[in-house]
């Protein structure tokens, strides 16, 4: 067995410790605060990381359980509890390691898009609207909601963005422009092209990179500016994989400039990561197109590391994949700029591993440390084994053939000595079972069979 499959046998003991676990940690009365606020403040550590819950769909309910919890926190919530349900090295000892990872902001399942983009991304925006720079990045397994999410924000950003235009007399003239590429592997394809053309990505003499001939628009408005991001998202690659049935398989990145403050807003879906198990049986495109993702994936981490440590990043780095080519600008500018991180996590049991990289990248991101660990052992609810029919007394053996095949076989019971006992029962061939049935073979097979499967089932 694998540890899904050992999960799910023992699905009703983890259920019931982890509800044990909720009672005692959550208050009857807990509450988690509205979006009235958002928590990105000035001074703050130079990446922010926020984590996203999915809820459950409604069909995992059947099949899967919840292991995450959002614990409540003042004035809002940071901590996050994952339970990795598992067994020791012999299989049959239960326990669960319930893991504390701690975050700028955590989003139980049911904060909406719109309490997420308010507290996490608007202020980026609006320090965007304002002249500054911001890069936000959604990371997350396939299936955990990154696209959704990112979506949701990038059409609350673009009201955001626009409302600025009527108090700075930007009414007459361009406002602002919009590029948007996908990057497969290290190939890099214009999405506000017709036929997704592929572009170069060239080095800029300051140190950073653009994509050459990169289209790009400029909406005059909000609603446009969201068709334009609607068409784009259409136009990116998607595969059904074991995860998810439309999932991305390129990183998505926006870039916002706002024509009169000159600031820049940057949103980066990267693809969505996936384990062995999710790809094991793809094509061998397939397959190589998941390892490039991740290769990418971990070259943005090694960027985004030293940066939360404040320390030099080193400009290697910044050419180990396309992707970080064309954030070095942003990765650079952090005296100027905010960089904002949301990880998005699935509940379910089956997704344990994968969420715990994911709330491990996020700690790291963030320059965190490591997790808090405390474990629970478990004890299976004890099942008495069936008394074996050899030790039954003579009462108990007439009682079993008396109930035997709704009464079948009371003659039987009837017919058999005051002192025929289990040790007796047991001992007898089909040839006796015959004579005992008044040498009917066919009830004497029958009751020889019931017999036997009797005994087996000790």
């Amino acid at each position: 067995f694998d540890k899904n499959e050992l999960r799910m046998m023992q699905k009703s003991l983890f259920v019931e410790a982890l509800d044990r676990y909720r009672s005692s940690t959550l208050p009857p009365s807990a509450k988690f605060p509205d979006c009235a606020v958002c928590t990105l403040r000035p001074g703050q550590a130079p990446v922010q990381v926020f984590v996203r819950k999915r809820p459950l769909k409604q069909e995992e309910y059947l099949e899967d359980f919840d292991v995450l919890t959002a614990l409540p926190g003042q004035p809002f919530p940071t901590r996050l509890a994952l339970h990795n349900c598992l067994f020791k090295a012999d299989l049959k000892t239960p326990y669960i390691s319930h893991l504390e990872f701690e975050f700028d902001h955590v989003f139980p399942e049911q904060s909406d898009n719109q309490e997420v983009y308010r507290l996490a991304a608007f202020d980026l925006a609006l320090n965007c609207r304002e002249g500054g720079c911001g890069t936000m990045f959604m990371f997350g397994q396939t299936g955990s909601g990154k696209t959704h999410t990112m979506t949701a924000i990038e059409e609350f950003a673009a009201e955001t963005l626009f409302e600025g235009q009527d108090h700075s007399g930007g009414g007459d003239g361009d406002w602002i422009s919009v590029e948007f590429v996908e990057l497969r592997g290290n190939r890099c394809f214009d999405l506000l092209a017709p036929g997704s053309k592929e572009l170069k990505i060239r080095d800029a003499s300051n140190g950073t990179f653009y994509a050459e001939g990169a289209v790009q628009l400029r909406p005059r408005s909000a609603s446009s500016l969201c068709q334009v991001l609607r068409d784009a998202h259409a136009r990116r690659a998607t595969v059904a994989t074991e995860a998810n049935s439309t999932s991305s398989r390129s990183h998505a990145l926006c870039t916002l400039r706002m024509l009169k403050t000159k600031g820049q807003l940057m949103l980066a879906d990267c693809a969505g990561t996936e384990r062995r198990k999710d790809s094991m049986h793809h094509s061998k495109e397939r397959q190589q197109e998941a390892s490039e993702i991740n290769a990418s994936l971990y070259a943005l981490k090694e960027c985004i590391r030293p940066i939360a440590l404040r320390k030099e990043l080193p400009q290697h780095k910044l050419r180990a994949s396309a992707l970080t080519q064309l954030l070095a600008g942003a990765l650079t500018r952090l005296d100027s700029s905010k960089l904002l991180v949301i990880c998005t996590v699935s509940p379910c049991a089956s997704d344990t591993e994968h969420t715990l990289s994911t709330l491990r990248t996020g700690m790291a991101l963030g320059g965190r440390g490591a997790e808090k660990e405390v474990q629970e052992m478990l004890t299976r609810p004890r099942v008495d084994a069936p008394v074996h029919p050899s030790k039954w007394n003579p009462g108990e053996v007439k009682s079993w053939l008396q109930e035997l095949s709704n009464g079948n076989f009371k003659d039987v019971a009837a017919g058999l000595p005051s002192n025929f006992d289990g040790k007796m029962l047991v001992r007898v061939n089909e040839a006796r079972c015959t004579q005992l049935c008044s040498n009917d073979a066919r009830r004497g097979a029958a009751l020889y069979s019931l017999l036997h499967e009797r005994i087996r089932a000790r």
